[in-house]
């Protein structure tokens, strides 16, 4: 990444542990009648989410707006979590603990502009499907130190949730 300055586009899969992190930056400056864009995404497959989802993004005005007519989403018991971000979830007791970690907490509720998410996509052209996480920036993260902790936050969200998904399974089978 250091021998662009700055990078445009940066694409890489990282291999950690037995995960595969696919990062991409894009940074678009825009010109003529043109504007800009900026993205920074981060999607790991996961495999086996067993129907559990996932959606968080930064509480803005419009949602505030929104929860005075209505709409709701969970409270997970973390109280600058819940208040500054917008959580919803098909499960709220394993949000809870794959964000127990205040260290990953922090991370994502000092966030702006991002949603992290859970779906499922077709592999290729085939009908076969595969879970995957995704945290989605709506701004280049071009700083190093930034793009670590994010990262680093990331990783740690993925390994709770695999944690939390094993022990669901352990508890379905005893």
């Amino acid at each position: 990444m250091k021998k662009n300055d700055p990078p445009l586009q940066y694409h890489v899969l990282i291999y950690h542990d037995v995960k595969k992190v696919q990062l991409d930056i894009d940074v678009d400056p825009g010109g003529g009648f043109e504007s800009g864009f900026e993205s920074t995404t981060l999607t790991a497959v996961v495999p086996h989410l067993h129907g559990f989802g996932f959606s968080i993004h930064h509480e803005d005005l419009i949602d505030k707006v929104g929860k005075l007519f209505g709409m709701q989403d969970i409270i997970v018991g973390y109280p600058e979590f819940d208040d500054k971000l917008i959580i919803k979830t098909n499960d709220g007791d394993k949000v809870r603990d794959i964000f127990s970690d205040e260290k990953i907490r922090q991370v994502f509720q000092s966030l702006r502009g991002f949603s992290l998410h859970t779906g499922t996509r077709n592999i290729g052209d085939t009908d076969n499907k595969e879970d995957f996480v995704e945290l989605m920036i709506d701004r280049g993260v071009l700083d190093l130190e930034e793009l670590r902790k994010i990262y680093t936050a990331f990783v740690g969200m993925l390994n709770a949730m695999d944690t939390a998904i094993k022990n669901d399974i352990i508890e379905d089978i005893i």
